[in-house]
């Protein structure tokens, strides 16, 4: 930690560095307190360290729970410059009696909070969604900074994202973004446009700017005006029909459901594996998802029949209980119900022309989704499918502000 108390209340930060001869100096010159548990600190700091009080004894505080490398030392002590050095009224390390806990910065802009936290390493999901909900209980907004190092790109648009990372998701789910930070480049970045297409694998575009150059009003990422990404997630599905058996576990609920209805992964609808917005409250696939969708209720359904919403969220709800689709918990992103994407999914069927809205959550088959007979005609299809869709379809996954 950056700052104690001393024995009269007095804050104490230390200073980014501190020369070796005046190490001892600090030492002796006070006595240092843990703000939250009270105990005494010292001062640990060297050629290779960055100066920081630590518990003199093993303790059990709990605004200390984790220990701090240099690169977090010297991410929120840089993130607390940036912000004072725009007129914000911030605090490093401030310690909330309230809830008994120690943000890496606070800052109040108008009448409102922010707890920021610059988090670089893992921590549990319990524990990431319990402090949270603690700031939001005393009306503080959680703002939840990434290390930009523990990023993977895998290719331009194509990003691998751990289930802990997607907790950092912010936004709304029609404009979703994650923040990260790099204390040695000391550039704010920002992965936005996100569109997932399994648990961990999301495209998306990365922006960055320099702090020196970018003032916290306009950290929030401009709306997305375009979808780039329909290309190389058509490249990513057909990789999937192909090649997903060969690394799928055994007696996997989904591919023992294909086997049953004589669908094999390469022979699928190409209407079902399509980008939808909204699709990131689902961790399971779309494709996956999507496929249950059509084993469920539409590979039976002939023109001119009826399909009633009620039926589908009863269905899908269904299949999550059974655990076939899982959800994907999303702490810090304002709520949209998990109905969200499969109404998404009925408009773009209704938009393509496969469905007629008679009334409200009532549907009539106009076209039914084809089912191809070999992977040869499964690729002739798709070609055709988004040749003649493609503009509705980017389209209709374009994100922006509400």
């Amino acid at each position: 930690m950056l700052t104690a108390i001393n024995k009269d209340g007095t804050w104490i930060t230390l200073p980014e560095k501190i020369p070796a001869n005046m190490i001892d100096d600090w030492r002796k010159s006070a006595d240092y307190y843990c703000p939250c548990c009270k105990m005494e600190l010292t001062i640990k700091a060297g050629s290779v360290r960055v100066p920081h009080f630590a518990h003199k004894n093993s303790s059990s505080c709990r605004a200390s729970s984790e220990p701090e490398s240099a690169y977090h030392l010297m991410g929120k002590r840089k993130l607390f410059q940036w912000f004072l050095s725009h007129g914000y009224h911030v605090d490093l390390e401030a310690y909330l009696p309230e809830i008994k806990k120690r943000t890496d910065i606070l800052v109040r802009i108008g009448g409102n909070r922010y707890a920021i936290e610059f988090q670089c390493s893992v921590i549990p999901e319990a524990e990431f969604m319990e402090r949270s909900r603690a700031y939001q209980s005393i009306g503080i907004k959680p703002i939840w900074i990434l290390a930009a190092k523990s990023l993977k790109r895998k290719s331009f648009y194509e990003f691998s994202i751990s289930r802990f990372q997607w907790l950092f998701v912010t936004g709304s789910c029609h404009h979703p973004f994650l923040w990260m930070y790099c204390p040695e480049t000391d550039h704010l970045s920002v992965l936005k446009n996100l569109t997932p297409f399994t648990p961990r694998t999301v495209f998306a575009e990365l922006t960055t700017a320099s702090l020196k150059l970018l003032p916290p009003s306009r950290a929030v990422p401009q709306n997305c005006l375009r979808f780039p990404f329909l290309p190389v997630w058509r490249y990513k599905r057909n990789g999937w029909s192909l090649h997903r058996v060969k690394t799928a576990r055994r007696c996997d609920p989904v591919f023992e459901a294909l086997y049953l209805h004589h669908i094999s992964p390469a022979t699928l609808p190409i209407e079902v594996g399509v980008p939808v917005r909204g699709m990131l409250l689902i961790e399971t696939a779309s494709i996956e998802w999507q496929a249950w969708l059509y084993m469920d209720v539409f590979q039976e359904k002939r023109t001119g029949e009826k399909i009633y919403m009620a039926d589908i969220i009863r269905i899908f709800r269904k299949r999550s209980k059974k655990g076939e689709i899982k959800f994907r918990p999303l702490p810090l992103l304002h709520e949209k119900t998990i109905e969200y994407p499969l109404d998404q999914y009925i408009m773009l069927l209704e938009q393509l022309g496969y469905l007629t809205k008679l009334e409200e959550g009532v549907f009539k088959v106009e076209k039914e989704f084809t089912l191809p007979f070999t992977s040869d005609q499964a690729q002739i299809l798709e070609k055709d499918f988004y040749d003649k869709h493609k503009l509705m379809m980017e389209k209709g996954n374009i994100q922006y502000n509400q």
